[in-house]
């Protein structure tokens, strides 16, 4: 159900930046507002767009969301401080904290609007050690510091 949800909220953005970008060539004149002539194949063209944007928003969240697990020492509950302190850092504020599980969210409305309020990054303990699960570019560069700060304790 979220992959469901995160698909379609990314094909109403891709709608919402269609209609800006339609809306602008319109109001700087570089086009009338006539569907006929703005586009090659008319009508057609919309259905074409439209289903562009829905293959795209289909794969996207499979592309863009991931479950990494960073090669640190310790457990959660040992590394509890660093990891909060580490996600301040970035932005991020304590959601929800339970036995081997952090789950954390932007503390910007704006940063979290523009990421489609799917800003959430869960870190949970596992038999393996850490795993950090959330929106790939942002926890690649969180893995990233996470490693290089808590990776030689």
């Amino acid at each position: 159900m979220r992959y469901f949800i995160r698909s379609l909220k990314t094909f109403v953005w891709f709608l919402m930046i269609f209609v800006i970008i339609v809306a602008i060539v319109v109001l700087t004149g570089m086009s009338e507002f006539n569907i006929e002539t703005m586009f090659r194949n008319g009508y057609n063209s919309l259905w074409q767009i439209m289903a562009l944007l829905l293959a795209i928003a289909a794969v996207y969240p499979k592309v863009s969301y991931a479950r990494l697990f960073p090669k640190v020492n310790g457990n959660l509950s040992g590394l509890r401080v660093q990891i909060i302190a580490l996600m301040q850092e970035f932005g991020y504020e304590v959601e929800k904290e339970s036995v081997g599980v952090m789950t954390f969210r932007l503390k910007s409305g704006a940063a979290r609007f523009s990421r489609r309020y799917e800003d959430r990054i869960t870190v949970e303990q596992t038999e393996n050690g850490l795993s950090v699960e959330g929106l790939r570019k942002d926890i690649v560069r969180i893995i990233s510091r996470m490693e290089y700060r808590l990776g030689n304790q």
